[in-house]
């Protein structure tokens, strides 16, 4: 397995050097000078080279590159701070969002697909199938806006938008994005683990199971949802990272100060430091987090084996 996991990482050291050249030449061929952005028009070169080097983009492009790759990025030309303090203060609060979300949502999601795969050809399947289907339909910027419509607005149980800091009062305001994040997501997921409990239950296995006398329910949860914890690895666990990047419309239109809407406002402000470390973090994580799901398949079904 120690073999295994470091071939992966020395096959994944050209694929991220890649994505970070890719992004850094974007920015090196298509943005403009950012001290000439943050400065305005009526700037001296003299006091445009004070800026640069403020920002830390007035030494070459090959060594701001290798600057990149060692983590030591410029400072941040729209806040005039280290992307790195930024990161500090914003992670949490999309965190905040995204973690509760996420997990109350895949509980949701495996309960719901074994429910009505257990039910199928009910009533209950049908109907849970067709919210689903309604659910992946409908864009989640409509279902933000309604919700902030209906309850912050109409009923007003939660605030329309905003943050505010201690626990309790980002609780009263993280209320509705949560359950907005849990609602869009909902439909695709039951969808899809719907077919794969499916698939489980027809399976020899479960018949050999059932003709023994085991009962439905231990079936289901002893033998079925162990099988269906492979699909769900792969799913889930390389989504991890994208819970510091949090989500971009949904802290945009609940005006959350998090990492996504950092990320938003960055690329408006052509701010290179903050969208290379965004990528470059993130593609970093995503990568290692592959390898942590094939590791993690050893753990649940030991038929896997990583040579």
């Amino acid at each position: 397995m120690l073999a295994y996991i470091f071939r992966k990482l020395l096959l994944s050291i050209p694929i991220l050097l890649g994505i970070v050249a890719v992004t850094f030449l974007l920015f090196c061929i298509v943005a403009p000078d950012p001290a000439r952005v943050y400065a305005g028009k009526f700037k001296s070169e003299a006091q445009l080279q004070a800026i640069r080097h403020q920002l830390g983009t007035d030494v070459p492009k090959w060594r701001q590159f290798t600057n990149i790759l060692t983590f030591h990025f410029a400072n941040s030309s729209r806040y005039q701070e280290s992307v790195w303090r930024l990161f500090a203060r914003k992670a949490p609060v999309s965190l905040a969002i995204q973690v509760p979300a996420f997990f109350i949502e895949l509980g949701l999601q495996l309960a719901l697909a074994l429910l009505v795969a257990s039910k199928r050809g009910t009533i209950l399947d049908y109907g849970v199938t067709f919210l689903s289907v309604v659910g992946l339909s409908v864009p989640a910027i409509s279902l933000y806006l309604t919700m902030q419509w209906v309850f912050g607005g109409w009923l007003q149980w939660f605030p329309v938008a905003g943050w505010s800091a201690g626990f309790f009062y980002a609780l009263h305001f993280a209320a509705l994005p949560i359950i907005a994040s849990i609602i869009a997501g909902l439909g695709y997921g039951v969808r899809f683990y719907r077919t794969v409990v499916l698939e489980e239950i027809n399976a020899d296995y479960v018949r050999t199971a059932r003709a023994k006398g085991v009962g439905a329910r231990e079936t289901l949860f002893t033998h079925v949802l162990g099988n269906v914890l492979i699909p769900v690895l792969t799913n889930t666990v390389a989504t991890l990272p994208l819970l510091f990047v949090g989500s971009l419309l949904l802290e945009r239109l609940f005006q959350i100060p998090g990492f996504g809407n950092l990320l938003v406002d960055a690329i408006h402000a052509q701010d290179q430091p903050v969208v290379m470390f965004i990528v470059y973090v993130t593609s970093l994580l995503y990568l290692l987090m592959l390898i942590v799901t094939d590791v993690l398949y050893t753990l649940v079904d030991p038929r896997v084996t990583l040579r």
